[in-house]
């Protein structure tokens, strides 16, 4: 059985930066701020990381309750930002997601995000995607701030569920060089699919991703394909 391990943002779906104002939101509210904003890119990070950043930078030392408030308070203003932001599906997401969910083809849809738990449920599930995943063989953002962490994390849930699993039957696809980075981290694959990334291929010429796709293939089988090549 190969762990297909999907990242969110950029790869399954653009949410035209509900999660980003979400943040801001709660954020300027918390800490009574007229404006705020990034000063980097959230692209690739967790969300632990985002928030500890934040934290450091408004209060000049990092206090887990803090942390854990905003984060709560991120959670119960994202799905109000969802519906207000002009966010969509990647092309052919939802014809895969279906593919490898309706037929035998030895993959199981999981995830590896950024996204805290209750972040990536409310994402997936304002587009209809929840439930095509297996929650409990997947790894979220609260866990490590280090995406690398991440799937280390993942390895050893797997490996104790299952002795005879390979790296290579871990197959990651994502749309930044984070995403390949937590591949590289345990010998896994990585796949790096373009079109909803803010990187370019040439971006990616460092880390050099298992694979680097344009966007997903109009037939799904054809992605099995290159599961299965060794």
């Amino acid at each position: 059985m190969k762990h297909i391990m999907w990242d969110i943002d950029g790869t399954l779906l653009l949410s035209g930066g509900a999660g980003k104002t979400a943040l801001i939101n709660v954020i300027k509210e918390y800490y009574f701020l007229d404006a705020f904003d990034f000063t980097e890119t959230l692209a690739g990070r967790t969300d632990s990381a985002i928030i500890k950043d934040v934290v450091l930078r408004l209060r000049g030392r990092f206090l887990t309750s803090e942390a854990a408030g905003l984060l709560i308070r991120y959670h119960m203003e994202l799905p109000k930002q969802l519906p207000l932001h002009k966010g969509h599906l990647m092309k052919n997401v939802m014809t895969t997601l279906k593919y490898i969910d309706e037929n035998e083809v030895g993959c199981k849809n999981c995830l590896l995000t950024g996204n805290t738990k209750a972040g990536a449920f409310l994402k997936l599930k304002h587009y209809g995607l929840e439930h095509f995943f297996d929650f409990n063989s997947s790894v979220f953002g609260e866990l490590s701030e280090n995406r690398s962490d991440l799937s280390k994390i993942l390895w050893q849930r797997l490996y104790l569920e299952n002795p005879l699993l390979r790296p290579q039957d871990i197959i990651v696809i994502g749309d930044t060089p984070n995403d390949a980075r937590c591949a590289h981290a345990i010998g896994a694959r990585s796949l790096i699919v373009l079109a909803g990334s803010a990187n370019k291929r040439e971006d990616f010429a460092e880390i050099k991703p298992w694979r680097i796709l344009d966007c997903l293939p109009d037939d799904p089988a054809k992605l099995i394909e290159i599961f299965n090549e060794e």
